[in-house]
């Protein structure tokens, strides 16, 4: 996968399922018709821009091998997070591992000293034979 420029055919437009007169948040997609060079030749597509866009524009877009449209490249900020994400969860299964098994050990031992003392303060009082 790999990043390539595309020339904007078109102005933006709402992106689909999204009526034209709504409010929408910023960050928010727009579908625009743009064409691009592969090794094949070109391609034309509509592909996604988040913000307003005029035709003859020039974007950047990701593209695989053969020039097929694909999802954009992952930001170093969601690389960070995927990868902060997968450290705390390998510490998590790592501490469950071991706290598990030491938290019912010391609850079975605990269970057992207790039945124990229990026993024994039945026999306190009862003198010896």
């Amino acid at each position: 996968m790999h990043q390539v420029p595309a020339a904007l055919l078109e102005d933006t437009r709402p992106a689909p399922d999204t009526p034209e007169t709504s409010l929408r948040p910023a960050g928010t997609e727009n579908d625009v018709l743009a064409r691009w060079s592969t090794p094949h030749g070109e391609r034309t597509a509509a592909v996604p821009t988040t913000g307003p866009a005029n035709a003859g524009q020039t974007i950047t877009i990701s593209v695989d091998a053969d020039g097929n449209l694909t999802e954009p490249l992952p930001s170093s900020r969601d690389n960070t997070i995927t990868a902060v994400s997968a450290a705390i969860g390998v510490w998590a299964l790592a501490a469950g591992t071991v706290l598990l098994p030491t938290a019912l050990a010391h609850a079975l031992l605990h269970r057992n000293r207790l039945q124990h003392w229990a026993h024994e303060w039945q026999h306190f009082d009862t003198p010896p034979r």
